[in-house]
């Protein structure tokens, strides 16, 4: 009799778990590939807006490739490209890509490394989210020279998480191992 009573009790459990778990879902859904396709829209949006400004100052913007990944050149560094194995230091700034309140697509602080006595300093192909070495960082990282400064826009595809938010990355390397 015992034992018909705890069978019981976890079959009562089970079933008044599973319809407060289906009535707390009820009409929510998240369109994932209608986020992917809204996040680009946002940065497509934003680099028709800033194309002019990168333009005067001599970076050039052909397109924005298929992993959400566009590069810009605003001081010619010197000496080889940074290289997988290799170890560099660098200044950034970040932002992160959002709507005003009129829908107008902007930039938004996100963190920098300016104030720090020293640059970040990693080892280029060495990703590292907890260290915040991230894939669209390193692969920006590896398009640029001794004492280049670029401005690099990516999706969230390529940053720490997959958060519907891209993100523009202002960079200087700062040190680069021979």
């Amino acid at each position: 009799m015992k034992r018909n009573v705890q069978n019981l009790l976890i079959i009562v459990s089970i079933i008044a778990g599973s319809v407060f778990m289906n009535a707390c879902d009820e009409g929510y859904t998240i369109n994932t590939k209608k986020m992917i396709q809204d996040e680009q829209d946002l940065l497509n949006e934003y680099l028709e807006i800033v194309e002019d400004t990168l333009s005067q100052l001599g970076a050039h913007f052909n397109y924005l490739d298929s992993m959400g990944y566009a590069f810009f050149e605003l001081r010619e560094g010197t000496g080889d490209s940074a290289t997988v194995g290799k170890k560099v230091g660098l200044r950034y700034t970040y932002y992160q890509i959002g709507r005003d309140s009129t829908d107008t697509p902007g930039i938004y602080f996100s963190a920098t490394n300016n104030d720090d006595p020293k640059p970040l300093v990693y080892t280029v192909g060495d990703i590292d989210v907890y260290s915040g070495i991230f894939s669209g960082l390193d692969l920006a990282v590896r398009h640029m020279t001794y004492n280049s400064k670029a401005w690099v826009f990516i999706s969230s595809s390529l940053w720490t998480r997959q958060d519907f938010t891209p993100r523009v990355l202002e960079l200087e390397l700062t040190y680069l191992e021979n």
